[in-house]
């Protein structure tokens, strides 16, 4: 009885795992309605939390970016030291889709101790790359991260032919994330940023980091200034530089 129980559990485990690639395939489908891609999305991390190496392999192979995207933002949700160091990997990636995907994942995986590789790759090539590392270091609330934003906020690979490229907006939404006050000169500068897009974010990105807002009963010139007001007074009440 006990050995029929056994081969009934390894038989189950078996057929669970041979879905995995099908399920790949039915979440990378964009056809299929969400909830199927859900579906089989929610079955690819319960199965590969059991044992990753299907996904991991998957992460991997092939030439299908779809599958292996969906594969990619799987180990970030199923974690561990394969999907780790799968993802590490993967942000060496040729194709940028799969360093976006591998740096969206390692934001899910919420391991501080990689953020100097989140760091690294903010001046990725991609830009679509630096968008998701941008969006990574907010999620991963890091402090140690700020220098980094600020280098590509005004690094030259964010402008194109002296025009501010929209990833920039991202740089600035992650120093609100990340909420700590010693983002706040970077955000006082961006407040007055050419860009009218940096701008509008740094103004949210304030009101996320401090927790207060300034709109009520005034206008869009008197609420930048009431944010000058206090963020200036903020950085030299807490000696930030």
């Amino acid at each position: 009885m006990a050995a029929g129980i056994v081969l009934t559990l390894m038989l189950a485990a078996q057929s669970a795992f041979a879905d995995i690639p099908s399920d790949l395939t039915v979440a990378a489908d964009k056809s299929l309605p969400q909830s199927s891609r859900q579906s089989a999305f929610d079955r690819i991390v319960s199965e590969g939390a059991r044992d990753p190496a299907l996904v991991v392999q998957a992460s991997r192979a092939g030439d299908d970016t779809p599958t292996r995207w969906v594969a990619i933002r799987a180990l970030g949700h199923i974690g561990g030291p394969q999907s780790r160091d799968a993802l590490l990997g993967l942000l060496e990636d040729p194709e940028p889709a799969i360093r976006t995907a591998a740096v969206g994942a390692m934001g899910e995986l919420g391991e501080r101790a990689y953020s100097h590789r989140i760091a690294e790759m903010l001046s990725d090539p991609a830009v679509i790359v630096r968008a998701a590392a941008a969006e990574t270091a907010g999620s991963l609330r890091d402090p140690s991260l700020i220098p980094a934003l600020e280098a590509a906020l005004s690094s030259q690979d964010s402008y194109y032919r002296g025009n501010s490229l929209w990833v920039r907006q991202h740089y600035v939404a992650a120093l609100g994330a990340i909420g700590d006050m010693r983002a706040l000169p970077v955000l006082l500068k961006a407040l007055d940023d050419p860009d009218p897009n940096v701008a509008d974010v740094s103004l949210r990105a304030l009101e996320q980091l401090s927790g207060i807002s300034f709109a009520d009963g005034r206008d869009p010139v008197t609420e930048r200034e009431a944010w000058r007001r206090w963020a200036t007074a903020q950085i030299q009440q807490r000696g930030i530089r």
